[in-house]
Formats: C-alpha cells, sequence, structure tokens
C-alpha cells in the first residue's frame, strides 16, 4: 500500500468515526430540542398570542413591537416569528440578538389584533333586542352618531340599539387611538396606547385630560367621509329583517370592517425551537467519542510511522554525508510509493550535485589549460629575451601583446559568463528595432568581411520592434557575426536576416562556411568548445563567446538554435519575443 494510500485510509477512518459520532450527537440533540420546543410552543403559545393581540389592539400599529417580542423569547426560550399575510417578516427575536434567524415550525398562528363587539352589545345580541323598530329605522349616518362619542350609551330604540351601537363603537375605537396619540404627544400620558381593549377604550381620567385632543379626535372620525359612507352602508345592510343569527354574523362582520381602517394589520406567528441547548446529558458518549477518535487516530498514525521511519531515516543519513561533501552517495528505492519517489528524486539531486560539481571542476581545468599554453609561451619569449637567445623586435613584442590581450578577454568573458549564470548580469531593457540593430551592426563588421573577402549581406525589409538591451544583443549579433565570418573561406557569403513569424522576431545568421559535423552540434554552446581549434586560436577566439551569447538570449526569454550541414554552411537562429514600439 502506498504512502499517499495509507495517509487516506487513517484519514478516512478518522472521518468516518467523527461523522458517526457528530451524527448521533446531532440526533439527540436534535429530537431533544424538537421535545422541548413542542413543549414550550404549547406552554407559552397563548401566553405570546394574547401579548402581542393586546399590543396591536391598544395600539392600533405595530411600531415598538420588537421590544414586547424580544421580553417574550427571553421569558420563554422561543424563537418568535411575526410576519404578515403576505409572508413580509415584521420581527423576528433571533435577528433582535443579532443572530442568524434559526428554523420555525411550518403551520402559522393567525394573530389578529381588531378589537371585538363589547358585552352591551353582546346583552343585546343574546336578548334578541338587535334592530331598532321598524318605524324607527335612521335615515342618515348622523342620526346614529352623535358627536358626543364617548359619553354613556343611548338607551333609546335608536341609537340604543345593537346595530346603533356597533356602529358607535367602531368610532370610539377610531377616535381613541387618535386621542391617545394626541394626549402622548401633549404629555398627559408616557405611551401612545389604549388603558382598555373595550369599548369606550379611554379611561375616564384621560377623557377629562384634554378635551380639546377628544373633540379634534371625533371631528376627524366624523368628518372622514369614505368610512362614514363604508360603515353606514353596511350598518344599512344590518338592519334589513332577517334571522337573528344571519343579523348578528353581520353585526360583528360590519364591526370588523369598521375598525379594520385603524387597526393593526393582522399578523401571522411562527414558533421555532430555543436557542440555547442544553448539552449537558451530551457530555459522557461525546466524551467516548472523542477518547475512541484519539485512539484510532494513534494506532493509525503509529502503524504509519513504523512503516514511514526507516526510509525517512535513511534519507537524513544520506542529506547528512551529501551536505558533508559525498556527492556519490545514494539511498534504495524500492517500491512504488510515495517515499519511493522521494528516494528516486534525491537520488536525481545527488547526481545532479555530482555533476556540477564534475562541470565545475572541468571547467577550472579548462580554464587552467586554456591559460597555460599562452603563458607558457609568454614565459618562453621572456626567458629567451631575458637569456639573449631570442632577439628582441617590434614583430615579436606586439605578438606577446596580442597574447596578453586575448588572455585579457578569457577573462574578461569568464567574469560576463559568471555574472550571466548567476543572475547577476545587468541588463536595461528599452523598446528597439531589431531590423535596425541588425543593419547597423553589420556595418560595423563589413570592413572585416571586406578583409576577409567575404560578402556580407542584410535582409530586414520592415521593422520588427523588440524590448531588449541594445548593447547585448549587438554583442551576441557581432559573436555571430565574427564567428561566421571567421569559418568562412574567401568568396563566400554570410547573410543577416530579420522577420516576424507568429509574433516571435526572429534573427538569423546563415554562412557559406565549413560548417558544423552533427556530432558536434549538441556541445557548440559549452565553453572553450571550438569546432577548429587551429583556426579559432589563430584569430584569436576565446571560446566562450557562444555560451555568453546562449545564456543573454535566454535572459531575454527567448532561445538560440544552430544547424550546419559540412561544407555546405551554418546558421544561427535567435528567437525573441515581439513587443510594440512605444
Amino acid at each position: 500500500m502506498s504512502f499517499r494510500l495509507r495517509i487516506f485510509t487513517l484519514v478516512m477512518i478518522v472521518a468516518v468515526t467523527a461523522i458517526g459520532a457528530t451524527a448521533w450527537l446531532t440526533l439527540s440533540l436534535t429530537s431533544r430540542a424538537v421535545t422541548r420546543s413542542q413543549q414550550a410552543r404549547v406552554q407559552h403559545q397563548t401566553e405570546i398570542i394574547d401579548a402581542v393581540q393586546r399590543f396591536g389592539r391598544v395600539r392600533g400599529r405595530w411600531p415598538g413591537l420588537d421590544g414586547v417580542v424580544r421580553d417574550l423569547s427571553g421569558r420563554t426560550g422561543l424563537h418568535i416569528q411575526l410576519s404578515t399575510k403576505d409572508g413580509e417578516v415584521l420581527v423576528d427575536s433571533d435577528s433582535l440578538r443579532g443572530h442568524t434567524s434559526g428554523p420555525v415550525q411550518g403551520a402559522a398562528l393567525d394573530i389578529d389584533p381588531r378589537p371585538s363587539l363589547s358585552s352591551p352589545v353582546a346583552e343585546l345580541v343574546r336578548s334578541r333586542d338587535l334592530l331598532p323598530p321598524v318605524k324607527d329605522v335612521p335615515l342618515s349616518f348622523s342620526q346614529v352618531l352623535p358627536t358626543q362619542l364617548f359619553g354613556p350609551d343611548p338607551v333609546d330604540p335608536v341609537r340604543g340599539s345593537a346595530a346603533a351601537l356597533m356602529l358607535r363603537q367602531a368610532a370610539q375605537y377610531r377616535a381613541a387611538l387618535t386621542a391617545v396619540r394626541c394626549l402622548a404627544d401633549a404629555g398627559v400620558i408616557g405611551e401612545p396606547e389604549l388603558p382598555s381593549d373595550q369599548a369606550p377604550y379611554l379611561a375616564a381620567g384621560q377623557i377629562q385630560a384634554n378635551p380639546k385632543c377628544l373633540a379634534t379626535a371625533t371631528r376627524q372620525v366624523l368628518a372622514d367621509k369614505a368610512w362614514s359612507l363604508d360603515i353606514w352602508s353596511t350598518y344599512r345592510r344590518c338592519i334589513h329583517p332577517g334571522s337573528a343569527d344571519s343579523v348578528r354574523i353581520c353585526l360583528h362582520s360590519a364591526f370588523t370592517r369598521g375598525v379594520s381602517t385603524s387597526s393593526a394589520v393582522p399578523l401571522q406567528l411562527h414558533l421555532g425551537a430555543p436557542t440555547d441547548t442544553d448539552i449537558g446529558e451530551l457530555r459522557r458518549p461525546a466524551a467516548l467519542g472523542a477518547a475512541g477518535l484519539v485512539v484510532v487516530a494513534l494506532a493509525g498514525t503509529a502503524l504509519i510511522a513504523r512503516r514511514v521511519s526507516l526510509p525517512v531515516w535513511r534519507l537524513t543519513e544520506a542529506s547528512r554525508l551529501l551536505a558533508d561533501g559525498q556527492l556519490d552517495v545514494r539511498v534504495p528505492a524500492r517500491g512504488g510509493g510515495e517515499l519511493a519517489d522521494l528516494s528516486a528524486s534525491f537520488n536525481a539531486m545527488a547526481g545532479a550535485l555530482q555533476r556540477s560539481e564534475e562541470r565545475q571542476r572541468r571547467l577550472v581545468a579548462d580554464v587552467a589549460h586554456e591559460l597555460r599554453t599562452p603563458l607558457s609561451n609568454l614565459r618562453g619569449y621572456l626567458e629567451g629575451l631575458s637569456d639573449g637567445v631570442v632577439e628582441p623586435s617590434r614583430e615579436l613584442f606586439a605578438s606577446l601583446h596580442e597574447e596578453t590581450l586575448l588572455q585579457r578577454r578569457i577573462l574578461d568573458d569568464l567574469q560576463v559568463l559568471a555574472l550571466a549564470e548567476a543572475g547577476d548580469l545587468n541588463y536595461t531593457r528599452a523598446p528597439l528595432d531589431l531590423a535596425e540593430l541588425a543593419s547597423g551592426t553589420a556595418t560595423a563588421h563589413r570592413a572585416v568581411a571586406a578583409e576577409a573577402g567575404v560578402t556580407l549581406l542584410v535582409e530586414a525589409p520592415r521593422p520588427i520592434p523588440v524590448e531588449a538591451d541594445a548593447d547585448r544583443l549587438r554583442q551576441v549579433l557581432g559573436n555571430l557575426l565574427t564567428n561566421a565570418i571567421r569559418y568562412t573561406d574567401r568568396g563566400g557569403q554570410v547573410l543577416v536576416g530579420v522577420r516576424a513569424d507568429n509574433g516571435t522576431a526572429v534573427l538569423t545568421v546563415r554562412d557559406t562556411g565549413v560548417g558544423i559535423a552533427p556530432a558536434d552540434l549538441p556541445r557548440v554552446f559549452d565553453r572553450f568548445w571550438r569546432a577548429d581549434p587551429a583556426r579559432q586560436r589563430a584569430t584569436g577566439g576565446t571560446g566562450l563567446g557562444l555560451t555568453i551569447a546562449h545564456r543573454i538570449i535566454t535572459d531575454h526569454g527567448g532561445r538560440i538554435e544552430v544547424t550546419s550541414v559540412p561544407h555546405i554552411g551554418t546558421m544561427f537562429t535567435v528567437h525573441l519575443p515581439v513587443q510594440p514600439l512605444p
């Protein structure tokens, strides 16, 4: 079993156990919460309905209900949600506490805040004294509803009938709501609410406290023509002869219609579970479940640790040996799991370090070799001059000077290459025209080409914009042109081309020189590699130019390639990203 599969198995065991324990705890908690919620709803729903209903009746509107709901929820422990018939949530006890609204029961309980007919009318209904005598049926609204709404109830057959008292009580409720708001604004009472939800709704002290408020409220009710016409037409329908039951129903319906325009809108009550859940009884099973999870986790971890510790120990020891300089150290990479892959990756890293160390050693040897021969020559000539064996001449001193310049160029190229490979070579990138740069560089090399008998041509028909370091690109192109001219015989040709190809700037240098053998092409960009050591030594080449060119092009996000056919010629191709000119 692979390391990944073992870890996956352990995680699955722990996860399944945790999920099972969590599910059991959740079901137990939910069952307990549902039972408590049902009991609390049965116990407190009447209290909640009565409190909310009374608030709506004595205020005639719902602003301020949140305080009542907060108090009820705190005392009962229930989640209380009140909404209109249209489903708009008016008050939510969870939201009042700053919590996310929890679930509530699906069935809603209706809360009707509109008042009902008071006992005098009910007594008249029970005594079947429902209507005024037919001969005394009033003909106008003012005959039934006098301007003194809050005096003693009339006892005459017209104004004292059940139908007239229904009309009077509806008007009293509308006027009382307006009066208590006026009394609250005047500072007579603290809250704009009715002292009673039964007619006449106002206390005797309130009726006498501010007659102006009472008169204003009465005038507003009597002046409401739309309401007067509506309730008057209902009154007229109710006083037509009919059965006692039909008249009784009509009177109650008419009263409800009359107070609806002033009372608060009916609401729907939804109750939910208490937000504070007691989990004290679940502590023991929770502790047992947690202990079981710990045991499973420890057992699985111990099993995996036993299988993992040996390969990890081997890797640790091998890493320590590698850090001490033993680059040939390797670890067994048996099996097909992740640890085997890690061991193989370590071996690959160690091999790469070993190869890098060998390359560094070869580089030191190459540099020593490159410097040893010319320095030996210089030493021999200097000793010959010192001993008088060699005659001094201008040509000899010029040759010795040229040799020292070559060594200096080798050292300069090595420094540039070291900076480039370390990422410390500075580039000053700017938008430029590659075609213009190629033409200018070719012009600078035409004299050398002419002296070597080589024709140097440029094909750059249109501007090719790139963003690069102009001096470094000239260094690259100059090196390519120098090599092309150096390895092309007299009468040959070197062609520089610049073009765009699918969003890439392409620079080519093609010659008709001696070419490069296929076996040598992979080594073209190696340090101190020379296609013809004798010819390059004679012309002063360092063997580092193509290595530096390859690094410069790579740092510019491009690539350089070479193709060659022996005795036909060689072509170097440079690809760079195209950048629009500013």
